[in-house]
């Protein structure tokens, strides 16, 4: 036999008085999710709805009085490095203020005391004290000059090509936003062109001018210029992300093009100038390392105070002495074999950057005269393909070709309406990249 079930007709007065106060809690709960639910719903579609036109109003705007030096000090401003040019700084005052010092070291305290009286009746106390002074080696304190003098080199010669980086950095970003939102621009052209055409196959398919089945390629080439302008304008979003975390802004230089320059007038480029300084700084080291092989001598200069003895008497008396390492271990060679290891690896690195940049200099003239070109040619490419779509338009409308032979002009004349465009761009950033390897500062 079945169990009777639990519901309000088999339940006594007794079991409903003491279940009762349990649901309250449940109903409550019941109530407030039916209330919170649909708000809770509404809000996710109102911040998902939102989103997107948040990141359309965050685009990048134009600022005529932002010019590109302007930018540049921005990104120098955010720039992680210049905390070590802040330690470079430093260690040149430091390693100057030694060089100037009459001591090669720190002074050192020596005390000294002794009593005969634990193992002996002599009852003699001798007190010592004195100061024991490091003096130069010979030509040392010269070596030390020279190392503050690299230091010195090293530090302006890393401040400059940390601004040059930063400067390339920003080139390379604004002509990334710029070249990116011309592509979108094309794309929103291409896409208009291809919303109209399929507006036109289908008022012709309307009044019996067009096969019915011509609504299917023109939807098609419609929804891939859809496609197309959404992948456009994702690198242009990422591009202007790039630039706002670069520099901090959220304005644009209305413009930033750029001449060819010259190098600097000393031929020295900011790029090479820091691995050459590191080299002259390892061998100042090298140098500084081999004049100061065992240690510095130490001069000392003290006092002597002798009490006790046979006639109980005081004895006080001045000394002077002096320490003079040889240097004629191994270990007191190996600081300056480390020295000699630093300085090829800065020769070597030197010589490979300067075949690096030979590399550079001559890939970047090649891609200014290279873009120079294709931009020339492309103008008169972009006059022939507006002509062509023109006539393509026209021949369409009265039936001369079809739609198949209408979409294959369209997408052959936009697509060189695209690269024209971005190929006045890219001339561009071809100077900004050939002023980048000269060492130019905008």
């Amino acid at each position: 036999m079945r169990p009777p079930g639990l519901s309000a007709a088999n339940l006594t007065a007794a079991d409903r008085r003491r279940i009762g106060p349990l649901l309250w809690p449940v109903i409550f709960a019941g109530l407030l999710a039916t209330i919170t639910l649909p708000l809770t719903l509404a809000a996710a579609e109102t911040v998902a709805e939102a989103t997107p036109a948040a990141a359309e109003s965050a685009e990048l705007s134009a600022d005529g009085g932002l010019d590109l030096p302007a930018v540049v000090d921005a990104a120098l401003a955010r720039d992680p490095a210049a905390a070590v040019v802040d330690a470079r700084r430093e260690e040149a005052r430091l390693l100057e203020a030694r060089a100037g010092s009459l001591l090669a070291g720190d002074v050192a305290l020596a005390l000294r005391w002794q009593d005969s009286g634990p193992l002996g009746r002599s009852g003699i106390r001798e007190t010592e004290g004195g100061v024991e002074l490091p003096i130069w080696r010979l030509g040392q304190r010269d070596a030390a000059a020279r190392l503050a003098a690299g230091s010195k080199a090293q530090r302006d010669a890393e401040g400059q090509s940390r601004e040059l980086r930063v400067a390339g950095e920003v080139r390379e970003a604004l002509w990334a936003v710029a070249i990116a939102r011309v592509r979108v621009a094309v794309a929103d052209a291409a896409l208009d062109a291809a919303r109209r055409l399929e507006a036109a196959v289908q008022r012709r398919i309307a009044v019996g001018d067009q096969a019915a089945a011509d609504e299917i390629p023109a939807r098609d080439w419609r929804l891939d210029r859809e496609a197309r302008r959404q992948e456009a304008d994702i690198v242009r979003v990422h591009a202007e992300l790039n630039y706002r975390l670069l520099t901090g802004l959220d304005r644009l230089p209305a413009a930033f093009t750029e001449a060819v320059g010259q190098p600097p007038a000393d031929g020295e480029n900011p790029l090479l100038a820091p691995l050459a300084a590191q080299l002259a700084r390892t061998r100042a080291e090298t140098e500084f390392a081999r004049r100061s092989r065992g240690g510095n001598p130490r001069l000392t200069l003290g006092a002597r105070n002798e009490l006790g003895g046979p006639d109980n008497g005081n004895v006080a008396s001045l000394g002077v002495g002096i320490s003079f390492p040889l240097g004629i271990t191994a270990a007191s060679r190996a600081p300056e074999a480390a020295a000699a290891v630093a300085a090829a690896q800065a020769e070597s690195e030197l010589a490979l950057a300067e075949r690096r940049y030979q590399y550079l200099h001559h890939e970047a003239e090649h891609e200014f005269e290279a873009a120079t070109e294709a931009r020339d040619r492309l103008r008169q490419r972009a006059a022939l393909a507006e002509r062509e779509l023109a006539h393509a338009a026209k021949a369409f409308a009265v039936g001369e070709i079809g739609l198949a032979e209408r979409l294959l002009t369209e997408t052959r004349a936009r697509g060189v309406l695209g690269d024209a465009a971005a190929a006045e761009l890219e001339h561009g950033r071809a100077i900004a990249r050939l002023n980048q390897i000269l060492g130019v500062m905008p």
